[in-house]
């Protein structure tokens, strides 16, 4: 379903005081999961709105992958989400926990999560957020409610997407340069922004294909990704795209041929 969809569905659940303590968010986590996670945060704490942005309001704790291997461990569980999740509300009402990629459970912090989300305390929101839904512990799938996000919208199309795809295959940061100019040169001046986040999402989706494929290390495809992120911020800093994407495929890993 789409983001405007599913923000309804839940809004709709919290206001008839029938929401599931446990939403599973499946979607792109700097696309749609992300835009949801925003539009329930802002709706729950509509008059703490500079908290919500700086990740500081004391009624949500936030939890994301850490370390080389881009992990969520056990210590960190319980310290992020367990323990601040057990405590009463600071503003009396509603709290919240957000963990990102959450997939990247290991055993023992995915066991930690799972009493707190089978005796969650009233007023209590997890919202679970994950490209990878399958690698998430099936007993954590049947206590929540599963959303299913557009995964991989706004790519680049037809000829341009091939044209980028053929490039990063051959890891051509000079060519992936050149392409990306192309394209903002023929974009009207309003369209430029969005033609980056297209170009780079398209970087992203081809990541994302080498992480479900399985023929890399979870941990080395997630930082791919991240990698991707990274370089798409500094692109939208206004630094040289040459550049930026000279060190993006210096830090990407392919797979083996």
């Amino acid at each position: 379903m789409e983001v405007d969809e599913a923000f309804s569905l839940i809004s709709h659940a919290i206001d008839s005081g029938h929401a599931a303590h446990g939403y599973l968010v499946v979607g792109d986590l700097k696309g749609g999961c992300d835009e949801l996670t925003d539009r329930l945060l802002r709706k729950l704490f509509p008059n703490e709105l500079e908290q919500i942005e700086a990740k500081g309001h004391p009624d949500v704790a936030w939890l994301e992958p850490e370390g080389a291997k881009r992990i969520i461990k056990v210590e960190s569980m319980r310290e992020r989400i367990v323990e601040p999740m057990s405590l009463a509300a600071f503003s009396g009402g509603w709290k919240v926990g957000v963990i990102v990629g959450a997939d990247r459970m290991e055993a023992p912090s995915a066991n930690a999560f799972l009493k707190s989300l089978e005796e969650p305390t009233p007023k209590t929101l997890y919202l679970m957020l994950t490209d990878q839904p399958d690698a998430i512990l099936p007993t954590i799938i049947s206590r929540s409610q599963r959303i299913d996000l557009p995964l991989s919208e706004g790519l680049l199309q037809d000829e341009d997407y091939e044209q980028v795809s053929e490039l990063f295959a051959a890891k051509d940061a000079a060519g992936l340069a050149t392409k990306l100019a192309e394209l903002k040169e023929d974009a009207d001046d309003s369209d430029v922004q969005l033609v980056r986040k297209r170009f780079f999402k398209t970087l992203m989706s081809f990541c994302r294909q080498m992480m479900l494929g399985g023929n890399l290390p979870r941990y080395q495809a997630f930082r791919n990704v991240e990698a991707v992120e990274d370089a798409y911020r500094q692109s939208e800093r206004s630094m040289n795209d040459e550049a930026v994407l000279a060190f993006l495929m210096d830090r990407v890993v392919f797979p083996s041929s």
